[in-house]
């Protein structure tokens, strides 16, 4: 498995893909409300402006700090190197060219959902006025983009081979703020405990797997009698011989 598939935050901004077909609902249920004011070509330039171009200013400027989330982000000072090349292929050419591919599509999108839009009329208020659901619409639009330029963005740093993220250069710490868009508060309590409880059981379980190692290795590798040593950890001396008395074995001598 490649090493960078291990980072949740990448993870959960892919996942966002799944919300992109509710926002798009939320669209054609702005565009269905109310009586057209406005020329056709009017109404679909407001809403692509509006929903189009704030996100993709935001991915070809400065693109979304993928370690950042709507309640929290990792500080860049926290940030490994490893996870900062992965931020590095957010500013590669290749993030730029979708990003310019996926707003292509979505002008599409926008221009063929008002073919769509008189389906959801009967989802829309009864007395809801033109100009709310323009705003709506453009609202839905905004987030449709958004959840989709971002979790492309993603899936395709996630594509990348290891050797791929390791020629890149990681961005330098002082260089995050100004070239990226971060979202979150950098010191939310939530998060802080959270790493640090994700910490704490990575040293639990390594320090359980190397006892658990020492002690396959010493079943495996049993130490000799003469090599062990007491519980009191010195090595069993051998009492001192005592000297023979000369004196003993002797008969005395007769005068």
């Amino acid at each position: 498995m490649r090493s960078h598939w291990q980072e949740p935050f990448l993870w959960i901004h892919a996942a966002g893909i799944l919300l992109f077909p509710l926002w798009v609902g939320l669209t054609l249920i702005g565009l269905a409300t109310g009586d057209p004011l406005l020329p056709v070509g009017v109404e679909q330039a407001w809403v692509a402006v509006v929903g189009i171009g704030p996100v993709f200013a935001l991915q070809w400027r400065k693109p979304l700090d993928i370690f950042s989330l709507w309640v929290a982000s990792v500080p860049p000072e926290e940030l490994t190197p490893d996870q900062r090349r992965i931020l590095a292929a957010f500013l590669s050419p290749e993030h730029k060219i979708l990003t310019l591919l996926a707003a292509i599509l979505m002008l599409e999108v926008g221009e063929r959902l008002y073919d769509f839009a008189p389906l959801f009329a009967p989802l829309t208020p009864g007395n809801g006025t033109r100009l709310a659901g323009l705003a709506i619409a453009a609202f839905g639009f905004w987030g449709s983009n958004l959840f989709l330029q971002i979790p492309i963005a993603t899936i395709r740093v996630l594509l990348l081979s290891e050797p791929e993220l390791a020629q890149m250069d990681p961005v330098p710490v002082e260089e995050i703020e100004s070239r990226f868009s971060v979202i979150g508060n950098r010191r939310s309590p939530l998060l802080q405990r959270l790493l640090r409880r994700i910490s704490g059981q990575d040293s639990e379980g390594t320090s359980k797997d190397q006892k658990d190692k020492d002690k396959n290795r010493a079943t495996e590798n049993p130490q000799p009698e003469s090599e062990k040593r007491d519980p009191s950890g010195e090595v069993a001396m051998p009492a001192p011989e005592t000297p023979p008395d000369p004196t003993q074995g002797k008969l005395p001598q007769k005068l």
